[in-house]
């Protein structure tokens, strides 16, 4: 697929269809991620990921009880997803490393879509890093999920800024 057909016509996807995930596909997608530019070539990102179906509710329903009334769609994603990647930073600069891993979940979903994989990027999963990070032992950030999966659901695109609104020429 063309670069700017893959910008133009990723959406969150927040529906998923039974068809499987191969180990194969995430992998397309994480190494997707690992090319993403980042300050000073740290590459402060790593991943968990999770396909346990039983895992991927139990978050979803740990999440739906952290914030009942804001999450439910959320979480019903997690628990329908193929996998749920936790993304974690080392971080050492608060901001460069963060914005370096900002970028590599772009890769990462971009090329989900030119896989016609199907993704939505999770901020809310910041709700229950503590329990997560009990979970998983880790000490490390946790900045973001990616939920993946084969979708039915194309959602039409929704309204954007045009480039006269957010730019200025000098």
């Amino acid at each position: 697929m063309e670069l700017t057909e893959v910008i133009k016509n990723r959406r969150s996807i927040r529906h998923f269809n039974k068809e499987k995930l191969s180990q194969e596909t995430i992998k397309k997608i994480l190494t997707s991620g690992l090319l993403a530019p980042s300050a000073k070539n740290r590459q402060p990102w790593s991943f968990i990921v999770i396909t346990d179906k039983d895992l991927k509710k139990e978050i979803g329903d740990l999440l739906e009880t952290k914030t009942p009334d804001e999450t439910n769609l959320t979480c019903e994603v997690i628990r329908e997803s193929e996998a749920l990647i936790l993304v974690y930073g080392d971080i050492e600069h608060e901001v460069f490393d963060t914005i370096s891993i900002g970028a590599c979940i772009e890769n990462m979903i971009l090329e989900a879509y030119n896989l016609n994989v199907g993704s939505l990027w999770i901020g809310f999963i910041l709700q229950i890093e503590k329990e997560l990070n009990q979970k998983f032992n880790t000490n490390k950030k946790l900045i973001s999920a990616v939920a993946l999966g084969y979708t039915d659901s194309f959602p039409k695109a929704r309204p954007r800024k045009t480039l006269e609104e957010c730019t200025k020429w000098y």
